[in-house]
Parts: structure tokens; C-alpha cells; sequence
């Protein structure tokens, strides 16, 4: 793998290798902030909004974003206008499926902050 792609990324192996060249030295920092945004890639993309309720007319969901998120339609032909509330919910799939923990990201984020 010559550099850091901007693109594909997609196996523990890729992440580990390419940390370990940019903590070696061997990457130069415009491949490092790219390597850095592969990281919180995987960070934000844990976070996802699923339906939770819905709500009455002029009701306020139950919190603020981004915990809560108030989604209305208009009405339209035969379909109500409605109001959702979706709430924010972690999914670790990715980051399981590639075995790191949030921990483990957040540590490979901070080592290359400190470089």
C-alpha cells in the first residue's frame, strides 16, 4: 500500500499498518490527517437515529440533539402529516467486526495528535 488511501480501509490490518507507519515517521502529515479522518470515521459512523416514538402536535421530544432528533412529514394524497421521534443509538458493528474497541480508536486518534 503506497500511502494512505482517501478510500478503503477495511480491515484491522490496513488500520494497524498504516498507524504503524505514521508513528514511525514514514507518512507524511497530509497522509496522517487523512489516516486521522479514517479514524473518526469509525467513531461517528457507530451513531445512528432509530424511530422511538411518535409524537402529538406541538409536543417536544423527549431531549435536545443529538440525543433526540424530530422528524415531520407533510401530508400528502392519502398519508397523514406525522411527527417522529428518533433517538440516537450506538451500534458497535464496525467497530466489532473489526476488533477495536472505542477506546482503542480514540487512543490511535490522540497518538496522532501527538505527532
Amino acid at each position: 500500500m503506497q500511502g494512505v488511501p482517501r478510500y478503503g480501509l477495511r480491515t484491522r490490518a490496513d488500520f494497524d499498518l498504516l498507524q504503524d507507519k505514521a508513528i514511525k515517521g514514514e507518512i507524511r502529515p497530509q497522509g496522517i490527517a487523512i489516516l486521522k479522518q479514517h479514524w473518526e470515521g469509525l467513531l461517528s459512523s457507530r451513531w445512528y437515529y432509530a424511530y422511538d416514538r411518535d409524537l402529538a402536535e406541538g409536543e417536544q421530544p423527549d431531549g435536545d440533539m443529538p440525543e433526540y432528533c424530530l422528524q415531520e412529514t407533510q401530508a400528502q394524497d392519502d398519508t397523514p402529516a406525522r411527527r417522529v421521534q428518533t433517538k440516537r443509538t450506538e451500534d458497535l458493528a464496525t467497530l466489532n467486526r473489526l476488533g477495536f474497541t472505542v477506546q482503542d480508536v480514540e487512543q490511535a486518534i490522540a497518538d496522532l495528535e501527538a505527532l
